[in-house]
């Protein structure tokens, strides 16, 4: 039996139960057909078979991004204006991107804006409701920080949703001395104002082509969706899955961006609908039915057993209480859902902890694989719970990367177990990886930047030098930990005969590349179902 392509004179990480290193693997149709010597392989082309030299290269499993919001960031530097500090390192630079949007626009359109940091902005702090209306007093605006959890609207914006402070949580709309509104939205504010942002479905189809293209170019073969815009999204994912307008396979998780209420229809929608996780195929899936308890690491509002370490009176945002989080956890276990939760902070970490710990004791379920996505502050005792209950952490090691400087400040010495990735190793926890895009760039190689030295790129400080891992764990997590993650391990996340030929070739060897350089290496070819989707060369 011919191969259709081999990819030989690699070094091969097959990520297999004893992370076998082989030099060459053979494709057959869209499964692997077989891994081995170079000799071994060429054997098996014939006249037709395509011949891939990886040139000395890592060729591993593709790589599955384990929480990225797919649709999100692909609408960045599309329907969405990108303010990332790579675009914007001012406010000044934000407002006229916004003023250069406003003199396109017919007035009364929507002004859309993602990604700025208010830490890393010159002014230190974020854009103000004034400023805004400055720069565009006949259009509302919508300026997303790069965690999604917070933004600031002008006035023409904030009167369109009715905005009183009275309506939300202490803490979530932000006035100044006087009472007067600033702007700054945060958690079921921000997320109630997103359901009044309008996208057609031409610019939700085109973000998903869009994250696709890049995420292709990244060596990324899966996708966990960690939300977007609600039905519309689903929709557009599954069309565009179908009609084959996306490759990478995307995990669906059940939930949306525009707030508690908008996601709480959805999932009564899909518990009475009679879904459940896994329903689909191999190019799109639904996911776990997912919460969002708490608030930003960086914002920082995620909800902390004690104060942060920079600011006594503060202990961040809790969104859902412990009682209803029980009650919804419970209802989508007994539906047979995988459950998870955005849990930030040690409070939010351990109430979702004891909701499936509740869950299981009440109506327990082999093999359940609940999760919790970003699982960041926890402690030996929280592992253990999370170790007994079989929960899989997700975790965002790119987020020390970018902002590990920060965390040093707001957490202090709880810093030792934030993203604790080489103790849920040691502990027997399998954890998995994510870049939680568009919050970080989704390039895996900042997550493993993160995994491999637990430093601030920018800054060269080191945020939990105690949880570094070794190249082969961090490619563990990143390949066959986020495949188990979403019940997929059995058909992908390593090379082996059989499975899913999905595969990604990077630039060099990766065992051979220093971590603190781990950043220069990038995806030389990526193949998703034996079809080659992206060739650098």
């Amino acid at each position: 039996m011919n191969a259709d392509t081999i990819i030989v004179g690699g070094s091969v990480l097959t990520v297999n139960r004893t992370n076998d290193i082989a030099q060459a693997v053979a494709v057959r149709g869209n499964r692997i057909l077989a891994v081995g010597t170079d000799e071994e392989i060429r054997a098996l082309a014939g006249e037709h078979t395509k011949v891939i030299d990886a040139s000395g290269c890592t060729v591993m499993p593709g790589l599955v991004d384990a929480h990225i919001h797919f649709g999100m960031y692909g609408m960045l530097g599309k329907s969405v204006i990108n303010v990332a500090y790579s675009h914007a390192k001012s406010i000044g630079d934000i407002l006229r991107l916004i003023r250069e949007d406003a003199a396109k626009k017919p007035k009364g359109t929507w002004i859309k804006l993602q990604g700025y940091d208010h830490s890393k902005l010159q002014e230190g702090r974020h854009p103000t409701v004034a400023e805004i209306d400055k720069a565009a007093p006949d259009h509302p605006v919508q300026c997303t920080r790069c965690c999604a959890h917070m933004g600031v609207y002008n006035t023409q914006a904030l009167n369109i949703g009715g905005i009183r402070p009275e309506q939300f949580a202490p803490g979530e709309v932000i006035t100044d001395e006087t009472g007067a509104l600033t702007g700054l939205l945060k958690e079921t504010a921000h997320m109630h104002m997103s359901t009044l942002v309008e996208y057609t479905d031409e610019e939700v189809m085109e973000g998903l082509s869009n994250a696709n293209n890049i995420m292709l170019s990244l060596g990324v073969t899966s996708a966990h969706e960690a939300g977007c815009y609600g039905a519309q999204s689903f929709r557009a994912m599954r069309r565009a899955a179908a009609s084959g307008v996306i490759q990478v396979r995307l995990y669906a998780m059940i939930f949306d961006m525009l707030g508690k209420q908008s996601c709480n229809e959805l999932i009564a929608h899909h518990l009475s609908a009679g879904t459940c996780t896994g329903l689909g195929d191999t190019g799109y899936r639904l996911g776990p039915i997912k919460l969002m308890l708490d608030g930003s690491s960086s914002g920082p509002s995620s909800a902390t057993r004690r104060p942060y370490s920079h600011d006594p009176n503060l202990k961040g945002i809790l969104v859902w209480q412990p009682g209803e989080t029980e009650a919804m956890v419970e209802a989508a276990h007994r539906a047979g859902y995988q459950v998870t939760a955005h849990a930030v902070g040690d409070q939010a970490v351990e109430m979702m902890v004891t909701a499936i710990e509740n869950a299981l004791a009440k109506y327990p379920r082999p093999d359940h694989r609940h999760r919790i996505e970003h699982c960041a502050l926890t402690d030996p005792a929280l592992i253990e719970r999370i170790k007994n209950a079989g929960i899989i952490p997700i975790s965002n090691p790119a987020f020390i990367t970018i902002n590990g400087r920060d965390y040093n400040r707001y957490y202090g010495d709880r810093v030792d177990y934030m993203f604790s990735m080489k103790s849920y190793q040691e502990a027997g926890v399998i954890t998995a990886i994510g870049s939680d895009s568009p919050v970080t760039h989704p390039d895996p190689m900042h997550g493993f930047y993160g995994a491999l030295t637990r430093k601030d790129r920018k800054n060269q400080v080191t945020c939990g030098e105690g949880q570094k891992l070794d190249i082969l764990d961090v490619v563990r997590m990143h390949t066959y930990n986020g495949a188990y993650a979403s019940f997929e391990e059995d058909i992908k996340g390593s090379l082996e005969p059989g499975k899913l030929a999905d595969i990604t070739v990077l630039s060099e060897d990766i065992l051979l590349c220093p971590p603190d350089e781990i950043g220069r290496v990038s995806a030389k070819y990526t193949m998703v179902g034996g079809n080659l989707c992206y060739s650098k060369v």
